[in-house]
């Protein structure tokens, strides 16, 4: 048997350059990398087979990238507990290298043993820094710097690939049916992958992110004015710091160009979005609780009874307002959605529907491709009013579909049953005359749902509860504590 010293775990890091525990372990010749399909990844209700797609993608390219090197990427299915304590066994491991790995309450848990592991077996498990998440803050006093200081590191050189081994027992690339995953029909438009992620990137930055700013708000145009690289980042494909430093290079030749048609403006927005992107990780790497728990716990007596119903009818996009269902059908259909419109789904159901968020966020969890707990849960938590630093904000439908698809086009796209309703009607096709209704083959109530509920009244009496709890003293007293946490530090009023 060979001998192996050294140990590179691929986890959401699926690339092979500017990956620092991977070119660390590369320096030594008695090297494997191994990457695990956890069971209790895959069977969890979160995960499905669209993530499952991006994943294998990118694994086979990695796959194919070690073979032009003579090297193996060792593939496993099991508990990752059980196969590094096998490959432990079966080898003399002395160091395991990964990034820190921050998803979800599961993955804290898979820490642990991992940790538990090592120590018991004196293998020493060298973890890095993921993007700008940092690792055992207490607050978020001084985040804003170390995340800069992060983006300002030279890029990581490539590892030298060809001292990674196989390992006995290695298996290969698992699929749908070989793992039990029921197979979800989706139109495919991005491949995961390195090499991918980097060509979405550099078309983004010379082709189609000109009119990002003015766009992202659009279920029509972002699609292709938005960068599309959050499935590359979530996976690890590309990293934030890579992306940042492209972006930087992109900006210093349109300044220098005095280029003044919008790109610096986009780039702008685009770059803000980066620090964004890892600062609502960082929440959660400091709270793991806020997967299923408010940020503010005064409010965890609204919302504690379900209603399967609205759930089942917002899932399927039948709630009877055109915006909301031509947005869940659009999502489902391609695995993601721009934000403003999954802001609006979310507030949708919070609000309106007086949904609890634990319960639609797991639904939509396993639609989105670019699935990250750390923004997942934040942005679920912000856009139901439970994290008490937050500007509380009802997304109205009807005034999203006439601001971003006044002539119809994309509602009519994703709900066919209103294709020959008239542009009047069309934010409130209920309100046709029986006549109209047979007129355009559209009838209310069996071709297409009655609203669900009186958008004003549930507004109204959402606004009502969710303020009446802000107004509480305890709930002030814990939002300062959330602040004094997780706020970005930006001047805030808590009243």
């Amino acid at each position: 048997m060979i001998e192996i010293n050294n140990l590179f775990w691929f986890r959401h890091d699926l690339r092979v350059l500017d990956n620092i525990p991977l070119y660390m372990c590369s320096k030594t010749r008695k090297s494997a990398a191994i990457y695990i399909y956890e069971p209790s990844v895959i069977e969890n209700e979160k995960f499905s087979s669209l993530h499952l797609d991006f994943i294998n993608d990118s694994l086979f390219e990695i796959s194919d990238t070690f073979k032009k090197y003579s090297a193996h990427l060792n593939i496993y299915y099991g508990e990752s507990s059980k196969i590094l304590k096998k490959i432990i066994d079966s080898y003399d491991i002395q160091n395991i290298y990964s990034h820190h790995e921050v998803r979800d309450l599961n993955t804290n848990k898979i820490n642990f043993q991992i940790e538990s592991l090592c120590i018991s077996n004196r293998v020493k498990w060298h973890q890095f820094q993921r993007n700008g998440v940092v690792k055992g803050l207490k607050n978020r006093d001084g985040w804003a710097y170390l995340w800069s200081k992060q983006m300002k590191e030279s890029l990581v050189p490539m590892p030298n690939l060809s001292n990674f081994k196989k390992l006995e027992k290695s298996e290969g690339l698992k699929k749908f049916n070989e793992l039990g995953i029921d197979q979800i029909p989706y139109e495919k438009k991005f491949a995961g992958g390195e090499k991918a992620g980097k060509l979405q990137l550099e078309k983004f930055l010379n082709e189609s992110g000109q009119t990002y700013a003015k766009d992202i708000s659009s279920p029509i145009k972002a699609p292709e004015s938005c960068s599309r690289l959050s499935s590359y980042i979530t996976y690890g494909n590309i990293s934030i710091k890579y992306i940042v430093k492209k972006t930087q290079e992109k900006q210093a030749e349109l300044r220098e160009k005095k280029t003044r048609d919008g790109w610096l403006g986009s780039l702008s927005a685009f770059s803000s979005r980066l620090r964004w992107h890892c600062h609502f990780i960082q929440k959660l790497e400091m709270q793991p609780s806020l997967e299923n728990t408010n940020m503010v716990r005064s409010f965890d007596k609204i919302r504690t009874k379900p209603n399967n119903d609205f759930l089942s009818r917002w899932g399927n996009g039948e709630v009877g307002f055109p915006m909301v269902d031509a947005c869940m059908r659009f999502l489902k259909k391609n695995g993601w959605i721009n934000f403003r419109m999954r802001a609006m789904l979310v507030s949708f159901a919070s609000y309106n529907l007086w949904l609890d968020w634990r319960s639609t966020s797991k639904f939509l969890s396993k639609y989105f491709i670019d699935y990250e707990p750390g923004i997942h849960y934040n942005q679920f938590q912000m856009q139901s009013g439970v994290t008490g630093i937050n500007a509380i904000r009802i997304y109205n439908p009807v005034k999203q579909q006439v601001d971003h698809d006044a002539k119809g086009l994309f509602v009519k796209r994703w709900i066919p049953e209103l294709k020959n309703v008239p542009n009047d009607y069309l934010q409130y096709p209920h309100l046709m005359s029986e006549s109209l209704q047979k007129q355009t083959g559209c009838i209310i109530g069996k071709s297409y749902p009655n609203p669900i509920v009186d958008l004003k009244l549930s507004s109204l009496s959402a606004r009502k509860k969710i303020f009446s709890i802000k107004a509480l003293p305890i709930t002030k007293k814990q939002s300062i504590l959330a602040y004094e946490m997780h706020g970005s530090r930006r001047k805030i009023k808590l009243r």
